[in-house]
């Protein structure tokens, strides 16, 4: 009885040094489940890599089961605080050593995987690949691209395609940004090949450009992963290549989206060959927002005497940037008289006739302020772009202009005038050699004042150039500019100046005040 004991009793201590994949984990380990598991199926030979991936299981269980242990007894109420503090201690050690020993097991697992690749061994390639610490690398994604579609559902294989695909996405939109197309198209298509039908579409839409065939070729791998907006750029190349069927499959397919444009391209395609459906798409087209539509079904609903809904639509066409519709709008209020709508429509196109109806309005003051000069660039504008009979119209401004034109000088002459006289009125005569020599007689002058000459005396260096003796200058400073009114005495000064070689005789006046004439 005391050895059957003693037997169990070394089981059991034995039973406890090894690893115990059944036992529960602490939640501060619990992250390590799934790699137990695992270690559990390789070492009991559920599952196969290599003898050096087995080894490491097994200190790697070992060290989880004793780390697991301590973190229980941590849990436990009735520890004392430096019972606590020690255990603390231990389990700190031990997660240290834990972490540096699932991290080698990592490595042997990540070993082990690329040397299944050489192999050739997918079964083993496949349990490598689900280790948790086995961090999923390219060769792993190249290896099982070459297996599809074996592992094309993958969720490994996904994941790291849909995260390269998106980085590859990045850098290329970043390049696109700064012109350089052929790097972006090149990083489009990488991305392409990872299953990015987004990229795919990018891709396509720089070949639109360039290449149409490859155009093709990337549009078509957008619309089999789901990008439906491709639907209307290959019902659009088909037409390019005058492959009509085809291009009338695609449209259809983005008409059934309710995409507008391929709408009303489906009301162009059957015009000539059933008017009744190719209405019904325009009809759908213009509802969806296609500004061609909308101006297209306008003019039909104009002759049918819809009018409230034939210009909703053009308003909403015009607003939308369609010209035609702008110009279209701008001519039914023209002929309602509504001329300042009319100008606000026909502003925002660039049509002979839209200039042409605007020249006229600005001719005479139509609903706009009359501008003459800007009607004759109007005329001209309407005249180069094709409209017929303008140089009727471009004479008869011209003629005007020159009206206006002489209408203005006479209007500056005579203010010129009547400012002189009110200027001699307020100011007096702007001097004159003959009089200067008169006495008492009023005078305005203009210039720049000496220094002093004398008390209060200036020599004025006039802006005429004559230069005037002025005596008793209330207010004048040295080198001020001066607009003043003088009295003349008829007398003249004798005044020597340090730089002049001689003396000169300049007339005198006498200071009255300063010229002030309002305007």
């Amino acid at each position: 009885m005391r050895i059957y004991l003693i037997t169990l009793t070394l089981l059991l201590l034995l039973a406890g040094c090894g690893a115990s994949p059944d036992a529960a984990l602490s939640p501060k380990l619990s992250h390590y489940a799934t790699a137990q598991q695992q270690c559990s199926n390789f070492i009991d030979g559920k599952s196969k890599l290599t003898g050096e991936v087995e080894k490491e299981c097994e200190q790697f269980l070992k060290r989880l089961e004793q780390a697991n242990e301590t973190a229980d007894e941590l849990t436990n109420k009735d520890l004392m605080k430096g019972e606590y503090k020690q255990k603390t201690i231990v389990y700190a050690r031990e997660r240290q050593r834990l972490t540096l020993q699932y991290d080698a097991l990592s490595e042997a697992v990540k070993s082990a995987t690329l040397a299944s690749i050489k192999r050739d061994n997918m079964d083993a390639f496949a349990q490598g690949i689900a280790f948790p610490g086995n961090t999923f690398i390219a060769p792993y994604y190249d290896y099982m691209k070459s297996k599809a579609p074996h592992f094309d559902n993958n969720a490994y294989y996904l994941d790291y395609q849909r995260k390269e695909s998106g980085e590859l996405m990045l850098k290329a939109k970043q390049n696109l940004d700064l012109g350089r197309k052929n790097e972006a198209l090149a990083l489009f298509e990488k991305a392409a090949e990872r299953n990015n039908p987004q990229a795919a579409r990018s891709a396509a839409l720089l070949y639109e450009e360039i290449n149409i065939e490859l155009a093709l070729k990337w549009h078509h791998r957008a619309v089999d992963g789901g990008v439906k907006a491709s639907y209307l750029n290959l019902g659009r190349l088909y037409n390019e290549k005058g492959q009509k069927e085809a291009a009338l499959n695609w449209y259809l397919k983005s008409a059934a989206e309710d995409n507008a444009e391929a709408q009303y391209q489906l009301y162009n395609y059957y015009l000539d060959s059933d008017k009744s459906t190719a209405i019904t798409w325009l009809e759908k087209a213009a509802a969806n927002g296609d500004n061609h539509a909308q101006y297209s079904y306008a003019l039909i609903l104009l002759k049918e005497g819809k009018t409230d809904k034939a210009v909703d639509l053009l308003h909403q066409a015009s607003q939308s940037g369609n010209q035609q519709a702008s110009d279209r709008l701008g001519e039914y209020y023209y002929d309602l008289n509504l001329f300042k709508r009319a100008f606000t429509q026909l502003e925002q196109s660039k049509s002979a006739n839209s200039f042409y109806l605007r020249a006229k309005m600005l001719e005479t003051g139509t609903g706009v302020e009359k501008d003459l000069s800007t009607a004759y660039t109007f005329y001209l504008q309407a005249d180069s772009l094709g409209k017929d009979g303008v140089e009727k119209d471009l004479q008869r401004v011209n003629r005007l202009l020159v009206k206006e034109q002489q209408r203005i000088a006479e209007e500056e002459d005579r203010v010129r005038i009547e400012k002189m006289k009110k200027l001699v009125k307020e100011c007096g005569l702007i001097p004159t050699r003959v009089n200067i020599k008169k006495k008492n007689v009023k005078l305005h002058i203009i210039g720049t004042a000496s220094v002093p000459v004398g008390r209060q005396s200036f020599i004025i260096y006039g802006d005429n150039g004559e230069d005037y003796y002025l005596q008793r200058a209330k207010g004048i400073q040295e080198n001020d500019r001066v607009d003043i009114v003088v009295m003349s005495t008829g007398l003249t000064a004798t005044v020597s100046i340090a730089d002049d070689e001689e003396s000169r005789e300049i007339y005198q006046f006498t200071f009255l005040k300063a010229c002030v004439v309002e305007e």
